[in-house]
């Protein structure tokens, strides 16, 4: 009895250090639903709570990405969501205003999720949707990497210590997935990168079941063929990776 109450204890201290750890998220919940004369904006997304180097980068990413989103052109006076709010309003009226009668309600959707962590690393992915007219909207996901240690977020050249190793062993998993032979071009079976070579995409994420590598709508496919998903197990890339 004494020997499985320390066993217990133990199993306490642990998982409050690991607890002690993680990094404390909030929502920022931001949304105009009640106002539908204007063009809808609805964000969810993880609010880090802690006065660290690490909050701080990851909440002033996660603000850029949604100021891009919204911004139509490069203006450097527009530093908050509410003002990039405004702006996309603007926009959204100026177009109105012009072509009466064809401007459809645009919209703005962003969720944002904590989709791994660990003591050296935080992965959060955004899943946006945007309309700005035209035939149908737009769809995309984003993986934005953290070290938690040097406090800032991580290109994807720096998530791997074999960038080549790694690339031939997505290549290799691609390949099978998507039943291509080694044999012939990546774009055989229909696929469209360029000049027939094949090559990581723009989003790269660390998750519960391993490395997943994401191609958006357009980026190596129609947007008839939606995103495209490779999950490759820590098991098999761990000696490849900078933060295991």
């Amino acid at each position: 009895m004494r020997n499985k109450f320390f066993l217990y204890l133990l199993l306490i201290l642990l998982v409050g250090c690991q607890n002690k750890n993680q990094i404390a998220f909030g929502t920022l919940n931001l949304s105009n639903k009640s106002k539908p004369d204007t063009p809808l904006v609805v964000i969810n997304v993880p609010n880090a709570l802690e006065d660290t180097k690490i909050s701080a980068a990851i909440n002033t990413t996660l603000k850029e990405e949604i100021l891009a989103l919204l911004i139509f052109e490069d203006d450097s006076q527009i530093h908050t969501i509410s003002d990039a709010m405004s702006s996309f309003k603007k926009e959204f009226f100026d177009v109105k205003e012009k072509f009466p009668g064809h401007a459809a309600r645009w919209e703005v959707n962003v969720n944002g999720t904590v989709l791994f962590e660990s003591d050296k690393l935080v992965t959060i992915g955004l899943e946006s949707y945007v309309f700005t007219g035209g035939a149908h909207g737009y769809e995309s996901t984003t993986f934005l990497n953290f070290d938690k240690v040097k406090g800032r977020q991580l290109k994807n050249e720096e998530l791997f210590s074999d960038k080549e190793a790694f690339l031939r062993l997505a290549e290799h998993k691609f390949r099978t997935q998507e039943k291509i032979p080694l044999d012939v071009s990546i774009n055989d079976t229909g696929f469209m990168f360029e000049e027939e070579v094949f090559s990581l995409p723009q989003n790269i994420g660390f998750t519960p079941n391993g490395i997943q590598l994401l191609y958006n709508a357009y980026e190596v496919a129609s947007y008839a063929d939606g995103q495209l998903i490779v999950v490759i197990p820590y098991a098999e890339v761990n000696s490849l990776l900078n933060i295991r």
